[in-house]
């Protein structure tokens, strides 16, 4: 083989892995937010933590889960019941974290667990809300 056909094999390669990644990305997401559910970019850090991990939260009917935005698994890396997360008050970060602008962070616990999230300010009034709200079915009748 001669050097060109190596560096067009190399390259096809590439793109195709390129390609490939992009794609499962994309259905990675689909797959997260498939049934219309409302999803969100936050940030996550640890209790204690130093680095912002960037995410997708997603609010369920009964759960506030967390994914990596990048990374091969489809189950939630935080996945709280919702009458048990407990969120503070918001405060304003000057942390630069990709994809949020203007972020405000918040601290966030619930079954022995404590996180950091940083939330874009209009993200941050939806999840609230969210918490705030009943969810469907519960006290129903209740006048």
């Amino acid at each position: 083989m001669d050097a060109v056909l190596v560096t067009e094999i190399v390259l096809a390669l590439v793109v195709l892995l390129l390609v490939g990644a992009l794609t499962f990305v994309w259905a990675r997401r689909r797959f997260i937010a498939g049934d219309g559910r409302p999803v969100m970019l936050c940030a996550l850090r640890d209790d204690g933590g130093q680095r912002w991990r960037l995410g997708l939260a997603r609010l369920g009917a009964s759960r506030f889960e967390w994914f990596s935005v990048v990374g091969p698994s489809l189950r939630p890396e935080v996945s709280w019941l919702r009458g048990e997360v407990v969120l503070g008050g918001p405060q304003p970060t000057s942390d630069v974290i990709p994809g949020l602008a203007e972020p405000v962070a918040v601290t966030g616990s619930a079954a022995g667990r404590t996180c950091e999230f940083a939330f874009a300010p209009a993200a941050y009034t939806a999840v609230r809300a969210w918490i705030e709200s009943s969810p469907p079915g519960y006290n129903v009748n209740v006048a």
